[in-house]
């Protein structure tokens, strides 16, 4: 089912939004929109960014089944904290403690969370944490709510980049800027070697006040900084080179903004000028991003392969022509960012929309991912509640329709299961009277018919063990080897006498062992037991009681 996620951004110069369907198929950009945050004395900072936060999301275009916002990195500290196992219940006991030693505040006041970046060929594994005093937290949420928002995800800004390029930049083939001279530091390039570390790109977002780094590769966030420089810095020089007021000044950045290059020199007087201005302007953010190549070079965990620009202040011409031949690095525009918001709004302000872009594209993540969650605890997300109680009285009578319709349903089941039941009665009725002569319909009653049947004589229950079966078995229990010629048996319903003929009367006490080792013969008597008068042979009488039912 498609989801509809919207990525909020509230920065220092402006709101921004963009809203995205997602699906299993991908996800498509369907509103990205900007509102100015207001000048003005009278109210704080804070007050101005709800306004605009309320214009933003008053015009009723951006509703979503989720929201995503992130806390500045300024406000929040990250660490990259090697342990010596990858079990992730031994690396929750832990890394609080781990943390709490590397962390400008005490760890009892922070919100912090950790994800797994790596696990290491030799069992350890390098993780991610990110922490923040508490109540930058809740201020930043209820910013947020006075505006209208409630978000569902809260991160950290430089690290939801990492989204930009798991979905957008890891595949950008533009063409990037190459260096045409040496930089002054060429320590900054790192040659590739064959087994050496993967290939990273350096997502630089260059905002109003703040500029973003963050080193992605396909193992995960490698390095992350918050650099203080931006745009803000360029506009501020050029109001003091040309004497102008601030507003005038940002136009004239907007417009006339460039820094020249070997490769693209200024082609007038003016240009250099202005070029001059702003490379004087720029020279902080080179210093401090050459830094952050040669820190991350040091830590040899990822190679820098290229640099990629967003952000609002990322729109100077022949920015990465400039930066590519200071820093000895390929840079590139974040073509593939902007192309998503390009339906929505002007060239110039597309690649300001690349916070907002990566909150948004969090959700759907299906790569890895170095992303931390700071809604936890008594801040954690609670608006899915809220939206119940809403949908409640929907959902009530949704269930009411499940439970008609099960009903119906049990109807249905039981006329054809009472169908199937008269079928087998009639069929039962049909064998009894097969069976017995008389159709009997009672289960209960044809069984005692069956087990006690009647005859011609009356009701009387048949002997289970018949005068001919007892003597069948006085029979077979003569033994083979003995001389023995029965003449006569005599049996009733308890008792049994046998008359005959052996050659001996050592077989006869053969004969009377023989039936008694048959527990259904008890008592056995010797009666008439003589020799025949001729001498041939001995003549005997048995007799026994039955003991076995009759």
């Amino acid at each position: 089912m498609p989801q509809r996620i919207l990525g909020i951004d509230l920065g220092s110069w402006s709101a921004k939004a963009v809203l995205i369907e997602s699906s299993f198929r991908g996800f498509k950009v369907e509103a990205a929109q900007e509102v100015p945050i207001p000048d003005g004395a009278a109210d704080s900072k804070n007050e101005r960014r709800i306004s605009a936060l309320k214009v933003l999301m008053g015009e009723g275009k951006l509703k979503a089944d989720l929201v995503v916002a992130a806390i500045s990195g300024e406000q929040a500290t990250t660490r990259f904290v090697t342990l010596p196992f990858s079990d992730p219940k031994k690396i929750d006991q832990i890394i609080e403690g781990e943390l709490a030693d590397n962390l400008p505040f005490p760890i009892e006041e922070a919100v912090f969370a950790h994800t797994m970046i790596d696990k290491l060929p030799d069992g350890s594994s390098m993780n991610l944490a990110a922490a923040a005093p508490k109540p930058k937290v809740q201020a930043i949420l209820e910013t947020l709510k006075a505006g209208g928002v409630d978000p569902r995800f809260l991160g950290v800004d430089v690290l939801e980049l990492y989204d930009l390029y798991t979905h957008l930049l890891k595949e950008d083939a533009s063409k990037a800027e190459a260096p045409t001279v040496a930089a002054p530091d060429a320590s900054t390039f790192i040659q590739p070697i064959p087994g050496g570390p993967p290939d990273a790109r350096l997502i630089v977002d260059i905002g109003h006040e703040r500029t973003l780094v963050n080193a992605a590769s396909e193992r995960g966030i490698a390095h992350v900084r918050v650099i203080r420089t931006g745009g803000r810095d360029i506009t501020a020089a050029i109001q003091e080179a040309y004497g102008i007021d601030w507003m005038d000044a940002e136009g004239g950045k907007h417009e006339d903004g460039m820094v020249a290059s070997a490769r693209h020199p200024a082609p007038t007087d003016q240009a250099q000028r202005m070029s001059d201005v702003v490379a004087k302007a720029l020279q902080p953010l080179v210093r401090e991003l050459r830094r952050t190549i040669q820190s991350i070079r040091g830590e040899k965990r990822v190679r820098v392969a290229r640099l990629d620009l967003v952000g609002g202040g990322s729109k100077i011409r022949n920015l990465a022509n400039y930066l590519a031949e200071q820093l000895n690095v390929p840079v590139a525009q974040g073509l593939a960012v902007e192309q998503h918001v390009e339906p929505f709004c002007e060239a110039p302000r597309r690649p300001a929309y690349a916070c907002a872009l990566a909150y948004a594209l969090r959700p759907v993540h299906e790569g890895p991912s170095a992303v931390v969650e700071l809604r936890t605890g008594d801040l954690a997300f609670t608006g899915r509640l809220e939206h119940l109680r809403k949908r409640a009285p929907m959902m009530a009578a949704s269930a009411g329709v499940l439970v008609a319709l099960a009903l119906v349903n049990v109807a249905a089941q039981y006329r054809v299961v009472s169908t199937r039941e008269s079928a087998i009665d009639r069929e039962f009725c049909n064998i009894t009277k097969a069976i017995v002569g008389r159709e009997i319909c009672e289960p209960s009653v044809a069984l005692s018919v069956v087990k006690e049947p009647t005859s011609e004589f009356g009701a009387f229950k048949l002997p289970e063990r018949s005068a001919f079966r007892v003597a069948a078995e006085l029979s077979a229990l003569v033994p083979k080897e003995l001389k023995v010629k029965v003449d006569e048996m005599d049996i009733t319903s308890d008792k049994a006498r046998v008359s005959g003929e052996s050659d001996s009367f050592d077989a006869v006490d053969s004969l009377v062992t023989a039936y008694a080792a048959d527990p259904c013969f008890t008592e056995i008597k010797k009666g008439k037991l003589q020799k025949k008068g001729d001498g041939s042979g001995v003549e005997f009488q048995l007799t026994m009681n039955l003991e076995c039912s009759q």
